[in-house]
């Protein structure tokens, strides 16, 4: 399976530009129920991500306000990216490498999607129980 099964018209790209603080990408990661939001400069590239893991380990526990600290301050900018013609399972798999949970998805320079670990884990789910029940057919002789 292919990283462009995942995509669908659902997945609206969330960003915030640099200067946004991060308690407003944090109540835009509340509102649109995402673990992370991405963070483009003045001219519309994405120029980093800013995570759950982010606002726990470079704002909280440092003791930092949310509502003053600016995204460009924060934010993960060695961005790991992938296009929609990767596999799901090297994907999968550098992305538990590297420890990261979000995976923005970029096509021609256009970000098409932010996928999360949730979202291969649940593909790889779905495309083994499509086996187990093409095997249940088989081995049942209905196929």
């Amino acid at each position: 399976m292919r990283i462009q099964n995942l995509i669908n018209d659902d997945m609206e790209v969330v960003s915030l530009p640099t200067s946004a603080t991060v308690l407003t990408a944090t109540k835009l990661m509340v509102a649109t129920h995402r673990g992370s939001i991405l963070v483009r400069n003045d001219v519309g590239q994405t120029v980093g991500i800013f995570t759950e893991r982010d606002l726990m380990v470079r704002v909280i526990a440092k003791g930092r306000s949310p509502d003053s600290i600016p995204l460009s301050e924060v934010m993960t900018t060695d961005l790991y990216t992938t296009d929609s013609q990767c596999k799901v399972t090297e994907v999968r798999r550098a992305m538990r490498e590297r420890h990261i949970r979000h995976l923005p998805v970029i096509e021609d320079g256009e970000v098409l999607a932010v996928l999360s670990m949730r979202d291969l884990l649940r593909a790889d789910f779905e495309e083994t129980r499509d086996d187990a029940v093409a095997m249940r057919g088989y081995i049942q002789g209905e196929g």
